[in-house]
């Protein structure tokens, strides 16, 4: 957004436009297809959907207009879309429960943290070169490792418990051996019924994640992909924005490293609740010490990234697979997944105009978001999953872990 603003002569209504066009289209792809990975496996969609996001970055490349960059951005989104619940929904049906917080919760989010930082790294080189015009390259570029990982993605096996859940019992056996997997004790064979979805406590469960998956996004965007546009409204320069955006993912790759260490040990109840608690009061501190642009501001910065990342950021891509059933877990994750998109789409949609009328103080209303969040961890005793097999987390409902 940095480059595409001066290059197309945005206004702070196509700023917010172009940038949550990408989110929206995110959400829909993530219903659509999450349904679709739970219909037809985890490999057929892990087959397509990345040819679709290579044809896509390339397109972007060569846009000429505002209306062609939404339509890029948003097409693009779909592609991502396509992508989330299949890659999430496989990485926690493979994990064993004593690293499940590791492989489904901090794998994904130091890829993710390690592709930012590599952007914005390009962002610093290709600036010399090309000026305004260096986004052109950051989306034709972005087509190169999604190549790569569709290569590699041929030699994936399908989901074992995918496999289970479609009583295709002998095909998991050689998929749990060729891993070296150790099956779960308690495999069901699962009808796949949407009833299940809102049955029982099963609605909990899915209003408990949605809720606060997205509205941790909703305030943890400020330190990601807001992040550029509220910080270049303190006047700081486009050069000094990309540093300052490329410390928070440094900063948020650290902190999820360091969580690694601590998200399989401990109970992960309190690690969100306390974790949430303090990116509010960082958050506060962004507001208040921001205008001045000085150590403050960085001080707080830097603790308001690290706090997410340390906490929420992971704990919902964890939680928001655990709550559901194999059957339905590629679909309740997308549903999850969704809202949380359209949260920070209307985050980035505003965040131009109440930068404009407000300055860097509103990011006190959006850390407010983390106060919420820990108030709903605190009334859900059952995200105390530390250690609970898969099969078995429906059925936490102590505050304690089940872990012994």
């Amino acid at each position: 957004m940095l480059f595409l603003k001066p290059s197309f002569h945005l206004t702070t209504f196509q700023v917010g436009l172009v940038t949550a066009a990408a989110f929206v289209g995110t959400a829909l792809g993530l219903v659509v297809f999450g349904d679709l990975t739970d219909r037809f496996g985890r490999r057929a969609i892990f087959m397509i959907n990345l040819v679709f996001f290579v044809v896509a970055s390339l397109a972007a490349a060569f846009v000429q207009d505002v209306w062609q960059l939404v339509a890029a951005r948003f097409v693009l989104g779909v592609a991502v879309g396509m992508d989330i619940p299949t890659s999430h929904a496989f990485l926690t049906e493979i994990a064993p429960k004593s690293r499940r917080g590791r492989v489904a919760g901090s794998l994904p989010n130091l890829m993710w943290l390690s592709g930012a930082v590599t952007s914005v790294l390009f962002a610093l080189a290709l600036q010399p070169l090309f000026g305004n015009e260096t986004w052109r390259w950051l989306f034709g570029l972005a087509a190169v490792p999604a190549a790569a990982v569709l290569v590699a993605r041929q030699f994936l096996p399908e989901s074992p418990r995918w496999l289970r859940a479609r009583g295709r019992v002998e095909e998991a056996k050689q998929v749990y051996d060729s891993l070296g997997l150790e099956p779960p004790k308690h495999e069901v064979l699962e009808k796949r019924s949407y009833r299940t979805l809102v049955s029982g406590g099963a609605w909990r469960r899915m209003v408990t994640v949605t809720a606060f998956f997205a509205i941790q996004a909703f305030g943890g965007a400020v330190a990601t992909v807001a992040g550029p546009l509220i910080i270049s409204s303190t006047g700081i320069g486009v050069s000094n924005t990309l540093h300052f955006s490329l410390l928070g993912f440094v900063v948020g790759l650290i902190a999820v490293g360091l969580g690694t260490l601590v998200i399989d040990r401990i109970n992960r109840r309190w690690l969100g609740v306390w974790t949430c608690l303090g990116v509010f009061v960082a958050g506060l501190g962004i507001a208040f010490t921001g205008e001045r642009a000085g150590v403050g501001l960085v001080i707080f910065w830097i603790l308001y990234a690290m706090l997410t990342w340390f906490g929420p950021g992971v704990l919902s891509w964890v939680w928001s697979t655990e709550a559901f059933p194999t059957a339905l877990r590629g679909l309740g994750s997308g549903i999850a997944q969704c809202v949380t998109r359209l949260a920070i789409a209307l985050n980035v949609f505003l965040a131009p105009m109440l930068l404009q009328s407000h300055g860097i103080a509103v990011v006190a209303w959006y850390a407010c978001a983390f106060l919420v969040s820990a108030l709903i961890v605190l009334a859900s005793p059952w995200l105390a999953t530390t250690g609970v097999e898969l099969e078995e987390v429906n059925g936490v409902e102590s505050g304690e872990s089940a872990r012994e």
